[in-house]
């Protein structure tokens, strides 16, 4: 047991040596900046106000407050404004979509429950403060309450009780940049060796996870003066006695350690992989005792953890945020107040100077309001204000200047006139936000949220198998952006609704693609119902058909009739020439003649012209009626095969 002791030291020892290396790397490049920016937040003093003797003013503008805050309002607006925050849709192959309709409204049911949109704030407000907001999902097992009626035995009466069933739950816990560890060469969580979570907890949290199992029993008594406790300077720790420094870290790991984990005296493993690395989760009490170390047992083999930059730093894992960006005209706005305020006093209480020699012995000189000072004798000659001057009052517009530089350097705005009250005014707003915050929320839901709905969605289906039989894994969440993109497409196809003829083939068409582009809870449904109402009878295709080849027919028929007529039309007028230039009537009957014959010829000529338009006209649509036919038949053949295909189901059912 010693031995195997030794090994788990050995581990410790491998890991704690990379850890500290990251910590050092942290603390150095990013806690002091993340406290000043956490302090400007909060509107502390810092340790210099604190400790200053002087009457001199301590402001702090709420100009960078009121930018971190207004831009965290926006991206929970612009994320949780809609209603759903998040969709599912299923593979492009697969051809059964209620799997992923069903997962959709469940997971979003489940993680409302948990308080996944209060843990997401939070992340926000992480990432608006430090520059990255991180979050990690924890699959834990609760018991759940619900009344429930039964039947008395024997008897027809029934009683209440609470029936208590077991539920696995998923949370999304937000993560203090402060608390959270990652190889500094690495630009995301899965490209790094490992990743780390650092968190004080009680002693209590460490004794009953020995004894429900969950870790090995360790020696719990110590020198725990060694031990960093953290970075806060708010700490949470109130007694360093009773509290224990808990290191999760998921990564990488030679794979020899987990075999000296397991509870075996001998150490053998291949050399020749012995430093091969493989995925597992280790568990270190204040940085000596091992508590856990396994291999990852998620079946995606990921980690637990998703993390977003509020602005992207290239090549870097942490971000820039709201505080960063407007840090510098904040410290330059809070200088120029200070100093206006100071001024201020001066210039209304100005300093006193006293003639030593007239005051009484004993006396304390101080001015204050309503306060007598005793003199000896002319008190104008005694005690006399000094000239202070007047407070500059181009101060009041290098203010103003400041915070509009505030606003610009982080993306702010002041939205309180804007947009009213009115839905329409509301939208606009709303579409502002969206502008302004687009590059944050394209990071948000590319690296944080997506992650974030999968893992939770494969956490499910691995451990709550009774509410999520899924066998299918292939789905593609999307969230807000991708959910706005569709409203735009929505309102495009029912303005083209809007513009075509409902017995138009193109309507129904448009119809079954705007409801499968829909966000609705019903959606599957409607479609279904649309596309078996697409579904062409047979017999009414047979019956159209007919009557299109009847309605053929008869236009043939009238072609080949009025091109007849207008034959008999022409030979008619012909004679009537013939006869006119064959007779000698006198010249009052040659003229009436001429005439009657040029009217004539006009009537043949517009007879052929009209004709020659109908056989235009006919050629023309004989594409249509062509295609119509063909579609016809083909809508025919579909129709018989669906049939067919229903026949064949309900007969294997």
């Amino acid at each position: 047991m010693h031995n195997q002791e030794t090994k788990y030291q050995a581990l410790a020892s491998w890991l704690n040596y990379r850890l500290e290396g990251w910590r050092n790397h942290r603390n150095t490049n990013y806690i002091p900046m993340w406290d000043e920016y956490y302090r400007l937040w909060r509107g502390v003093w810092s340790a210099g106000d604190r400790t200053r003797a002087t009457e001199r003013s301590k402001l702090i503008a709420p100009a960078l407050q009121q930018a971190i805050e207004s831009s965290v309002a926006e991206l929970e607006e612009a994320t949780f404004g809609r209603g759903k925050w998040f969709d599912i849709k299923d593979d492009m192959l697969d051809q059964d979509p209620s799997d992923a309709e069903y997962i959709r409204n469940l997971l979003q049911e489940d993680l409302e429950k948990t308080g996944c949109k209060d843990a997401i704030c939070e992340v926000f407000l992480n990432g608006a403060i430090y520059g990255t907001g991180i979050g990690k999902i924890v699959v834990k097992q609760s018991i759940e309450r619900a009344p429930s009626e039964q039947q008395i035995d024997g008897t027809m009466a029934t009683t209440r009780t609470i029936v208590e069933f077991p539920s696995i739950d998923v949370h999304v816990e937000p993560i203090s940049p402060k608390e959270f560890l990652i190889d500094p060469s690495a630009n995301s969580i899965n490209d790094a060796l490992g990743v780390a979570h650092e968190v004080i907890k009680p002693r209590y949290h460490v004794v009953e996870g020995i004894r429900s199992g969950i870790y090995r029993d360790v020696p719990l008594d110590g020198d725990y003066d060694q031990v960093d406790f953290g970075y806060d300077p708010e700490s949470k720790i109130a007694d360093e006695s009773d509290s224990v420094k808990i290191t999760e870290y998921w990564g990488k790991v030679p794979k020899r350690f987990l075999k000296a984990s397991a509870n075996k005296d001998d150490f053998e493993y291949d050399k020749t992989s012995s430093n091969e690395l493989v995925e597992a989760v280790v568990t270190i009490c204040n940085d000596q005792h091992i508590l856990r170390v396994e291999e990852n047992a998620f079946m995606m083999v990921d980690r637990p953890f998703v993390s977003y930059q509020h602005d992207i730093v290239p090549n870097k894992f942490w971000g820039r945020g709201v505080a960063e960006k407007g840090y510098n005209p904040q410290k330059a706005l809070d200088a120029e107040m200070r100093a206006r305020i100071d001024s201020l006093a001066l210039t209304t209480t100005p300093m006193m100077a006293a003639d030593a020699t007239r005051l009484p012995r004993g006396v304390k000189f101080e001015v204050r309001a309503g306060k007598t000072i005793l003199t000896n004798g002319n008190p104008r000659e005694a005690i006399m204000p000094l000239d202070m001057g007047q407070t500059d009052q181009s101060t009041f517009m290098q203010v103003q200047s400041l915070q509009n530089m505030i606003q610009m350097g982080t993306g702010s705005a002041d939205t309180s006139s804007q947009g009213g009250d009115t839905a329409s005014g509301m939208s606009m707003m709303q579409s502002a936000a969206i502008k302004r915050q687009k590059r944050t929320l394209m990071n948000f839901q590319n690296t944080f949220l997506i992650p974030l709905i999968n893992k939770s969605m494969y956490r499910k289906i691995q451990f709550d198998v009774d509410r999520y039989p899924v066998s299918d894994y292939k789905f593609v969440p999307y969230s807000t952006m991708g959910i706005m993109a569709k409203e735009l497409e929505s309102q495009q196809m029912v303005a083209m609704l809007q513009a075509i003829p409902k017995d138009s083939p193109a309507f129904n068409v448009i119809l079954l693609a705007m409801f499968q582009n829909s966000s609705i809870h019903n959606r599957d449904q409607i479609v279904n119902a649309l596309m078996q109402g697409d579904e062409p009878d047979p017999q009414q295709q047979e019956m159209q058909q007919m009557g299109m080849q009847l309605e053929m027919q008869q236009l043939q028929a009238n072609v080949q009739k009025t091109l007849a007529e207008a034959k008999e039309e022409e030979a008619r007028a012909m004679k009537h020439q013939a006869d006119a230039m064959s007779s000698q009537p006198n010249e009052m009957d040659m003229q009436e003649k001429l005439l009657k014959l040029q009217k004539d010829q006009v009537a043949v000529e517009k007879g052929i012209a009209d004709i020659q338009h109908m056989r235009s006209e006919t050629a023309r649509n004989m594409p249509e009626v062509e295609h119509l036919q063909s579609e016809t038949i083909l809508n025919l053949a579909k129709a018989r095969a669906a049939g067919n295909k229903r026949q064949i189901n309900t007969t294997v059912q």
